[in-house]
């Protein structure tokens, strides 16, 4: 869900109080610096930690000391530097905390979080203005969990600008078991949004469109920076990598790793945490955390080169959230200007590095099946959104303009089988493909200007360009290929597709689209067409918002959800005249589930953009119809496609 979407239905409700500052109100602040999270807070001694916490005005650069300078509030650790994320409170099981926190503030400052996780309540602690209060708890059970402040009041999702960053990170670690590196990522959120402004917009007919009219700032944090401000991480080849990924922001968040897949090794919501058996850990791409939310996660890395960790929402990572603005807002789209341009907000880079870190090409030991994309702009009306499409060929077959597909054609290729693919720019601006979900060398990944190794680095595929794509697929799966700029113009138009990877040497792996659904949810400039209003811009499924299917009766179908919108969260339902039929979950991002989540049930899952999803239909004798409906995870109808079993 966009920022914009949530405000709307909820965080209108909220208090705003920052901006800019002056030159003269900076002068009297302290500076706010990054908390990367490597140092843990406070003194242990006799197994007790002692924190002193400081709760004040400062000010904060998240794109680097050459970026704004924003007011807000933040806490520090006495005799230390005001901190966004606030300090680590880390410790192993069974240490007793006594944490004292001064309120520097001009408001009541009502602290969560500060408490055992024994499934109690944990009680919130109310710091007025120019005082202290004193809290301890002895914290008994290892996790990642959190804490937080607000000095309006509100809900943790729903705070206002200023009190936003007054939220941390609690670590508890095994009380016997030797420490395992790991590091530590706060995401936060931040908006310009004041009072005045969110009682209009709350007042508003159309609250989205009063918010597009005031068109605040909005950016999205990991350890307080903002891409391509944020922390550059390193790791060798082979290195087995342990983040824990904390959401304390007001957003949800599809956080997707580019290159490799990572294993969730516990979930968790701030006050619980719950760690996976090795046969119970799932192995994913691309994960929904909601505000909130807490994810211990591993990943090895395979290849070397640069890659990307990122929020999976545009909205959350587009040049349009950096606070400094370029003069061009489609400067993206040449390739004098790297992925620092492309991309803002929610972005981690990760670079690998090996004995060499230019490899040299090993050529295939089979010829490489040859195909091309050709990506061909649809007419439109002068006034109407752009739409584009692709055409596929294979071999030396030239493209036809009567054959463009929107969205693109499914790609079937076949696991362990080399492919080349020619990505043709026919449009009248750069572009670049990323094949999301699969593990290739960095250099053909998909973003430009940092996906590659050393100089060697993934160019735009400048109008009238060529860029070709080499890659054995190592898996079967369902997976992704979309375009990887980040302006909201591009993938709505219609630069997106599935791609689908079979094992033909298995009986029942190959595809049969008899037996074989893709469906693809994406965006629909192409149908819609000369309306400029988000909300007027539904999703559509497979290119169409009315499409209808054609089922074998008594035959056992296999469903591939695919979500490639540019920010939505969905709910998606088969469903037959009683209510939703049952299906079997099969895989989640192209890799097998856990066995305990294969189980048949009703079919309904939640997606997000993103994720693929794959399930198993066995359907019933005699003709009846089905639907496969899509709504928002509030229940509001998107699109609905007709099933006919017969």
């Amino acid at each position: 869900m966009c920022f914009k979407r949530s405000l709307a239905a909820g965080f209108v409700v909220a208090v705003a109080l920052l901006s800019r500052v002056t030159a003269s109100a900076a002068a009297e602040l302290s500076p706010v610096l990054a908390n990367d999270n490597r140092r843990a807070a406070g003194v242990v001694a006799a197994n007790t930690l002692t924190l002193n916490l400081r709760a004040e005005e400062g000010l904060w650069r998240p794109e680097g000391d050459a970026g704004p300078a924003l007011r807000i509030e933040a806490f520090g650790e006495d005799g230390d530097a005001l901190r966004v994320p606030a300090p680590l409170i880390r410790v192993r099981e069974g240490t007793a905390i006594v944490v004292t926190i001064r309120n520097n503030l001009g408001q009541m400052l009502t602290a969560h979080g500060l408490c055992a996780r024994d499934g109690q309540k944990c009680a919130p602690i109310d710091v007025p203005p120019a005082s202290s209060r004193e809290v301890r708890f002895t914290i008994d059970r290892a996790g990642t969990y959190h804490y937080w402040a607000t000095t309006t009041g509100m809900p943790f999702a729903f705070r206002g600008a200023a009190d936003t960053q007054l939220s941390g990170a609690l670590v508890v670690d095994p009380a016997q078991a030797p420490l395992e590196a790991d590091r530590v990522l706060v995401i936060t959120d931040w908006t310009s949004l004041t009072r005045d402004e969110l009682k209009t917009i709350a007042s508003a007919d159309d609250p989205g469109v009063e918010f597009a009219r005031i068109n605040p700032k909005l950016t999205f944090l990991i350890n307080g920076l903002s891409w391509p401000a944020t922390e550059r991480l390193t790791y060798q080849l082979g290195e087995k990598v342990r983040w824990r990924v904390i959401n304390l922001s007001s957003q949800r968040h599809p956080m997707h790793m580019h290159g490799f897949y990572y294993e969730i090794g516990s979930l968790g919501d701030g006050l619980k945490d719950t760690t996976f058996a090795q046969d119970r850990k799932q192995r994913v791409v691309t994960h929904l955390m909601q505000p909130g939310s807490t994810m211990s996660m591993t990943w090895t890395p395979e290849r070397v080169g640069n890659w990307l960790f990122h929020c999976h929402i545009m909205h959350h990572v587009s040049p349009e959230r950096r606070l400094t603005k370029t003069a061009d807002s489609h400067a993206d789209h040449h390739a004098a200007h790297d992925a620092s341009a492309g991309m803002a907000g929610l972005v981690l880079g990760v670079t690998v590095r090996g004995p060499s870190d230019a490899p040299a090409a090993v050529a295939p030991a089979v010829a490489p099946r040859k195909l091309a994309l050709t990506m061909r702009a649809l007419p439109t009306r002068p006034s109407a959104d752009p739409a584009s499409g692709f055409v596929l060929t294979e071999g030396s077959d030239p493209p036809s303009d009567e054959a463009v597909s929107v969205p693109g054609p499914t790609l079937v290729l076949r696991r362990g089988e080399p492919v080349e693919i020619t990505l043709v720019n026919r449009l009248s601006e750069g572009t670049a493909i990323h094949w999301h979900g699969m593990e290739l060398d960095s250099y053909y990944d998909g973003a430009h200007g940092w996906s590659g190794v050393g100089s060697r680095v993934t160019p735009l595929i400048e109008p009238g360009g060529t860029f070709v794509v080499r890659f054995t697929p190592p898996r079967t799966g369902t997976f992704i290929y979309h375009t990887h700029l980040h302006d909201n113009r591009q993938l709505p138009s219609g630069l997106y597709g599935a791609l689908l990877v079979v094992d033909p040497d298995e009986v029942g792996d190959a595809f049969d689209p008899s037996t074989d659904h893709v469906f693809v949810i994406g965006g629909g400039n192409f149908v819609i067409g000369g309306v400029n209003s988000e909300a007027a811009r539904p999703p559509v499924l497979n290119g169409e918002r009315q499409p209808r299917f054609v089922w074998k009766a008594r035959a056992r179908h296999r469903v591939r959800l695919i979500n490639i919108t540019t920010d939505d969260i969905f709910t998606v339902t088969l469903q037959g005249t009683d209510g939703p039929v049952t299906w079997r979950p099969l895989t989640k991002d192209g890799a097998s589930l856990p066995p305990d989540r294969c189980v048949p049930g009703p079919a309904r899952q939640t997606i997000a953009v993103g994720e693929t999803y794959d399930f198993e239909v066995q359907t019933q004798p005699g003709r009846q119809n089905l639907w496969l409906e899509v709504r928002t995870t509030g229940g509001k109808w998107q699109v609905q496609g007709q099933v006919i079993v017969k």
